[in-house]
């Protein structure tokens, strides 16, 4: 089971990456109409887990290795989605419920995705990207639907 954990490919070539990547892109813009015509516009929320900004700050994950700009131009061809959160916590937090990552990884990448979120914001002005510290899950969850509702109004 150790070989199907995220994360453990061991892909180095780069047309092997861009035909993996090019998979999933297709599925996610042709997806994405298919998303909006059938649920959003019918006033459907939708969720969605582990989004394309894992391609982008964790494309290891998917065995892919490509250019982190290359990949990040790729997402002005999507639709962003309204609101958008990222969880965080401190590692030892982390690796208590999840061991697939180590200590140095999981700062990284939380930097990586911090970072990723601001620049968005800055650009999408009309779209909610939230990096929120998951202390409490009370009031993370509190904050998430005050902006989810702020969207359905």
């Amino acid at each position: 089971s150790v070989s199907s954990l995220p994360r453990q490919g061991n892909n180095k070539s780069t047309l092997s990456s861009f035909v993996r990547f090019l998979y999933y892109f297709a599925d996610y813009f042709f997806g994405q109409f298919y998303i909006y015509f059938k649920y959003v516009l019918r006033g459907y929320v939708v969720l969605y887990d582990r989004y394309y900004f894992d391609f982008i700050n964790d494309s290891v994950r998917s065995n892919i290795r490509l250019n982190k700009k290359f990949l990040t131009f790729c997402y002005r061809l999507l639709l962003s989605p309204n609101v958008n959160v990222f969880l965080y916590a401190e590692p030892n937090v982390i690796l208590k419920r999840k061991e697939e990552l180590d200590e140095n990884t999981i700062l990284s990448l939380t930097k990586d995705y911090k970072e990723l979120f601001s620049n968005l914001q800055k650009r999408e002005s009309n779209n909610v990207y939230l990096a929120i510290e998951n202390l409490e899950i009370e009031k993370t969850i509190q904050t998430i639907l005050i902006e989810v509702s702020k969207r359905l109004v």
